[in-house]
């Protein structure tokens, strides 16, 4: 038997998305206001003699085996800390991937607050803080330390101004994502074209919420069913509200009443992916260990 370490890595859901400035860098000035879902990955390490990394093949959302953003948290992990430990790694994939829900931010993240938590109990002194992963995690992409919070949050500028906000828990999130992998550098550079028509859409509120998205237009012109999923969810009763997370091609709508979305869910693709369930705000020490038998991938 071995001890396997595991952890949750949960969905982001960027209820909006403003685009404030043009590009400064390469990169550009945003406001968002997110939530985190309860769908999410699941991520299992242990020590071992060599790395190794396996993921579920069951899957329909498989990501490189031999580069993806688990790996370079690993590898940048190390190399900050010297830490000179190898790992088998067990990925259990339940977020679509290029969907606008930061499934690689996410897994990116909780490997960071794992390996942290197995550090410090490995250490007497130099233990890593929490500021330390944040940063480590802001060189791998912008979405990663917002996903190591995991909490409601408001996110101002390039990804490092976060502060935490209230959402209620009564609300149930409807998803969809029609199997149409967006990269969000493509929706930005389509973005400049769309400048004019990115704050003519109609305002969409949720509780305070501006439910509103800059980059619908570019990322609607590369993935059309983005619009035909909006114009669907638009003519459910009783929805509260309905948009387009990050840069795509996720979908939501938002409920009082769980039943509401179960006899509307069937209206779209039966091919798309779909899930509906609440938010939670997560536990930064939500890291669990347990004897493994078998993790059959």
């Amino acid at each position: 038997m071995s001890i396997y370490y595991k952890i949750s890595a949960p969905a982001k859901l960027n209820l909006n998305l403003f685009v404030k400035k043009k590009k400064y860098k390469k990169l550009h000035f945003l406001e968002s206001e997110m939530c985190f879902l309860e769908l999410s990955d699941e991520i299992y390490i242990k020590f071992s003699k060599c790395d190794a990394f396996h993921q579920n093949n069951n899957s329909s959302f498989i990501v490189n085996p031999k580069d993806n953003l688990i790996l370079n948290a690993v590898n940048q992990f190390r190399l900050f800390t010297k830490w000179n430990k190898n790992f088998e790694i067990f990925l259990d994939k339940k977020i679509p991937i290029g969907a606008g829900l930061g499934g690689g931010s996410a897994d990116a993240a909780a490997t960071l607050i794992l390996l942290r938590n197995l550090f410090n109990k490995d250490k007497k002194y130099n233990k890593v803080s929490f500021s330390t992963i944040s940063q480590i995690g802001s060189r791998l992409g912008s979405d990663i330390p917002a996903c190591l919070i995991s909490k409601d949050l408001k996110l101002k500028g390039y990804g490092t101004e976060i502060k935490r906000i209230i959402i209620p828990t009564n609300y149930y999130f409807l998803i969809i994502y029609p199997n149409k992998e967006l990269l969000t550098k493509d929706v930005f550079k389509k973005y400049s074209n769309f400048l004019d028509l990115g704050n003519k859409s109609k305002n969409i509120f949720f509780e305070n919420i501006n439910i509103h998205n800059s980059l619908l237009p570019p990322a609607t012109k590369l993935v059309p069913q983005i619009s035909d999923i909006l114009e669907k969810l638009k003519k459910i009763p009783n929805i509260v509200a309905y948009g387009m997370s990050g840069s795509g091609s996720t979908c939501f709508g938002i409920f009082n009443n769980l039943n509401d979305i179960s006899k509307f869910s069937k209206v779209f693709n039966k091919n798309y992916f779909i899930w509906y369930g609440k938010k939670i705000n997560y536990n930064i020490n939500r890291v669990a260990s347990s004897k493994m038998l078998e993790i059959k991938f």
